[in-house]
């Protein structure tokens, strides 16, 4: 399931249906994926993301693919928080993105 509606210029607003190939747009802006938000919001659960894949795809609902079988992954995602102690801040935390295979 995915929860993208459509794509959107970003300068002029311009709208574009979903599942066609689509360049900038002709007033040169880059085009911007839009989600349904509140079907996001009554379909998908907090357990539904706590259960998922232990992959960037347990987000797949609000990633701009729409059939599971184009999915091709690399172990992407799931990269830590580490606590930072030897900075000297009481509380500070660095996503460690350099887990990730790209």
């Amino acid at each position: 399931m995915t929860t993208v509606s459509h794509l959107e210029c970003s300068l002029c607003g311009k709208r574009r249906e979903t599942g066609r190939i689509h360049n900038l747009c002709e007033c040169g802006g880059p085009l911007l994926v839009r989600y349904d938000l509140d079907r996001a919001r009554r379909e998908w659960s907090r357990d539904a993301v706590a259960s998922g894949p232990r992959s960037m795809w347990r987000y797949a609902p609000v990633l701009p693919v729409a059939r599971e079988d184009s999915i091709v992954s690399l172990g992407e995602g799931m990269t830590p928080l580490v606590r930072a102690t030897r900075l000297g801040a009481a509380d500070l935390w660095i996503k460690d993105e350099g887990l990730n295979p790209t």
